[in-house]
């Protein structure tokens, strides 16, 4: 089978499987090929019924989440189950001594009940709960007969859309009859780097002929996804740059009355920290030179003061800017944040969002067109061919992790009489030769102060059992005239019935009926844009003082009268984003309280993660911290849904040597190969496409 066979040629992957895989960027066959196992099960010894119990009450209060386990024992029966409006799967398995297990799928899993016959041996591999008061479960194991073929070693790949079984079976055909198997790093770069030949690794990490679970050799090969990826990243950027090689920017004059009338409007005394990096970008924007520029604070720091500033100086000068974000709600800030440049010269800001009224966005187009609108602010749909600029002279970027090198640069095009300068804005903290590498950004300029009068957070764990406490909490905090951020962890109620925490819609309820008359509105992904913004408009202005909402609230969102923040199922929030979340209150001249609602018992290696933020509120720690307790086995396509990372296999906390030669790299085969057609190109073309693919995909989903 060549490299680029479709996956269709695969075993086992028929239209369906296909369309599902090619969400994920696979393919093609090497793509699957290159699909690394996240871990690998051991089958050979499965353990009894009775001791995987055991084993779990042991390890309940320690680890979080549980250790997965492959558990041998006799199907007792295996049922459909009604359960809020669907039907769920049970399998009870059996072992010796009469202990049981309870095998759950909260759907209508296909294959279990035609596998799991009442008296067949079977092997379930999963993470088995033994919660006190509660029968021992495990939910969504895989389930095998208990062969002798089963009894083996059995990498275990990511969520690729189609069932795990047929995942394996695809990859190990893929595998049989690729040869040769291949690499998609330059010989010379890999020979350079001290990279160890990759197809005997491949057989090595996908379980042909193992003893034993192959950790060594899955490294290497993640090192060398690392590079393709950042490879992507930096070819992306080279790519979009080329129209603009040798172009001038425009030139924003330094106007010291202009930035005294703006900072006048903000109301408020600049951080030194801000006036600096006012400074710094006041003299980029005044050069022909385009500005790439990257600017990083943490949480509460700033930046959107310093943003206004730097479109103040483009506005005065004649020239439009476009600020870009990920989200409406913030979308809705900003142009909130823009009666500032209003009131200070006279400029125009319109919003561009996906959801607006035709006759609305019709208005909005007009004024970009005309140069009516001085600023303009929207989430994506700013990239879309219809909006034209007149004079577009400056982007801003507050991307949160969320905006990537394409779409900013997607943004820069649209600069039609010159090169618009270009100003990123990041919560994270981003090492520079990342920064200068993948994105472009040949300076960086860091606000390290808080506003004057500013407090830290005072941060607490709450077991969920103290619900009268956190309802007293919101009662107190609106009574004083505060507003009440409540986040949920998903919009409905999940359909694991041991999981406690509520989904948006029925904790909106719930709390509706327990603080009555105060007004309460709720803000989630699946409401329309108009129903999101009108909920906002209600939270910021006082009409409603509670919101509750997803993580939808996260990035950016500023409404100074907001001072407690609760957020349900703490533990199922990585650091980066509880931080994020805290950093929504105590904006104002009131101090903010966040109370961290955690289910019972709290594991140890979750409650380490959740003392940290009530230890500390520095957003670098934070993230060392983060690196430290999620440990180097967390990296490398394992990441779970929600987390911060902009990166699949890159760390960006700790980068490779490589990073810095990457650069250079990719320029010398751009120079050589710019459509990478030649054959030593032919397997870094596949996987660059695999990695743009992936980068559409979540930057899109952001």
């Amino acid at each position: 089978m060549e490299w680029d066979a479709p996956v269709e040629d695969v075993a086992g992957i028929g239209p369906v499987s296909r369309e599902k895989l090619a969400e994920r960027g696979i393919a093609c066959a090497a793509d699957l090929v290159w699909t690394l196992p996240v871990a690998w099960d051991d089958l050979r010894a499965p353990v009894g019924v009775g001791e995987a119990i055991e084993r779990a009450r042991a390890a309940e209060g320690e680890l979080t989440p549980p250790p997965r386990q492959c558990v041998a024992g006799v199907v007792k029966s295996a049922t459909l189950v009604p359960m809020r409006g669907r039907r769920a799967v049970r399998v009870v398995l059996t072992g010796e001594g009469g202990a049981s297990l309870d095998a759950w799928w909260f759907f209508t899993a296909h294959g279990i009940l035609s596998v799991a016959k009442p008296g067949t041996a079977c092997i379930v591999v999963g993470r088995v709960r033994a919660r006190e008061g509660k029968r021992p479960s495990v939910a969504h194991p895989d389930l095998v007969a208990d062969e002798p073929a089963a009894r083996c070693i059995r990498p275990r790949y990511p969520a690729l859309g189609i069932g795990p079984g047929v995942a394996r079976k695809a990859i190990a055909d893929a595998l049989a009859r690729t040869e040769p198997l291949p690499d998609p790093v330059p010989e010379d770069v890999a020979r350079r780097e001290a990279m160890p030949e990759a197809p005997p690794l491949l057989h090595v990490v996908h379980g042909a002929a193992t003893d034993s679970p192959p950790d060594a050799a899955r490294r290497s090969l993640a090192e060398r996804l690392a590079w393709v990826e950042a490879f992507t990243r930096v070819w992306q950027r080279m790519l979009s740059e080329e129209r603009w090689a040798g172009a001038r920017a425009p030139t924003f004059a330094r106007d010291a009355k202009v930035l005294a009338r703006v900072t006048e409007a903000l109301g408020f005394e600049l951080t030194g920290a801000q006036k600096a990096a006012i400074e710094a970008i006041s003299r980029d924007l005044a050069a022909p030179t385009p500005m790439r520029r990257l600017l990083l604070g943490d949480v509460g720091t700033g930046k959107t003061a310093v943003a206004l500033a730097a479109a103040g100086q483009c506005v005065a000068a004649g020239w439009q800017c476009a600020l870009l974000v990920p989200t409406s709600v913030l979308a809705d800030q900003y142009a909130d944040a823009t009666a500032v440049l209003e009131r200070a010269l006279g400029a125009r800001a319109v919003r561009i969002v996906a959801g607006m009224r035709a006759a609305e966005r019709r208005e909005a187009l007009a004024a970009v067109a005309s140069g009516d609108a001085g600023v303009v602010v929207g989430t994506h749909a700013l990239l879309e061919q219809d909006v034209v600029f007149a004079r577009l002279g400056l982007v801003v970027v507050d991307e949160q992790q969320r905006l990537g090198v394409a779409q900013r640069l997607s943004l820069v095009r649209k600069g039609e009489t010159a090169r618009p300068h270009l100003l990123s804005l990041s919560a994270t903290p981003i090492p520079r030769t990342l920064a200068l590498a993948l994105r472009g950004e040949l300076a960086t300029s860091t606000l390290d102060e808080r506003p004057r009068g500013r407090t830290a957070v005072e941060t607490c764990l709450v077991a969920r059992r103290e619900g009268k406490r956190v309802l007293q909490a919101m009662r107190d905090a609106c009574a004083r005239g505060g507003r009440v951020f409540v986040v949920c962890p998903r919009i409905e109620d999940a359909e694991d019935e041991e999981d406690e925490a509520l989904g948006v819609e029925s904790r909106t309820e719930k709390l509706t009926a327990a603080l009555a008359p105060t007004q309460i509105v709720s803000v989630h992904g699946a409401l329309r844009a108009a129903d999101k913004a009108r909920a906002m408009r209600a939270f910021r202005s006082g009409e409603a003082s509670v919101l509750v909402g997803t993580t939808v609230v996260e990035v950016g969102v500023d409404v100074p009268e907001a001072t407690l923040m609760v957020v349900d199922g703490a533990e199922r929030f990585g650091l980066a984003q509880l931080h994020q979340l805290r950093g929504r209150v105590g904006r104002g001249d009131r101090p903010g309280t966040c109370l961290l609602v955690h289910d019972e018992p709290l594991e140890d290696l979750a409650r380490r993660r959740l003392e940290t933020l009530v230890r500390t509120s520095d957003g670098a720690e934070i993230a060392r911290a983060d690196l430290a307790l999620r440990g180097a086995g967390d990296l490398g396509g394992t990441r779970q849904s929600g987390a911060e990372e902009d990166f699949e296999w890159l760390d960006p906390a700790s980068p490779p040597a490589w990073i810095a030669r990457i650069e250079d790299d990719a320029r010398a085969i751009l120079g050589r190969d710019p459509s990478l057609t030649a054959p030593a190109h032919r397997a870094l073309a596949l996987a660059v496409r695999r990695f743009a693919t992936v980068i559409a995909v979540r930057e899109e989903a952001g």
